[in-house]
């Protein structure tokens, strides 16, 4: 197979990660972390706190909340250990990105500790609209 076919059928299978809060859909390789994406794209995963001083992705810190909003209950690796003694009362729907390995498309509100006040809309907006599979 040439180059160009995989490359076109990597392309093909790439998840897509809806970021609602900014309104953007990005796509990544099977297997990446959610919170290196955020920041590579240039994203602000972080309040003021976590902007100050976040732990560098090692789930120490707790400051990279995101939450799912849409896709499979497997698009996201399993809860670590570190996400299930952090997050503990915490909503269900809620994780680290740092500690999040991302497996196929999804929605997820960045900073759902304080969310934008037209958030139940965004996010029923951001759902309706079809996640490629």
């Amino acid at each position: 197979m040439s180059k160009l076919i995989l490359d076109f059928v990597l392309l093909l299978t790439m998840p897509i990660v809806r970021f609602i809060r900014e309104g953007r859909d990005i796509s990544c390789r099977p297997g990446e972390n959610l919170r290196e994406l955020a920041l590579r794209e240039g994203l602000e995963l972080y309040g003021l706190k976590g902007t100050l001083g976040n732990c560098g992705g090692c789930g120490q810190c707790i400051t990279c909340f995101i939450s799912v909003e849409g896709g499979k209950s497997d698009s996201l690796s399993p809860l670590t250990e570190v996400e299930k003694i952090k997050l503990r009362n915490r909503p269900s729907n809620w994780r680290l990105a740092c500690q999040c390995i991302v497996k196929s498309s999804l929605a997820i509100l960045t900073k759902p500790q304080a969310p934008p006040s037209n958030s139940k809309a965004l996010i029923q907006q951001a759902i309706e609209e079809v996640l490629p599979k």
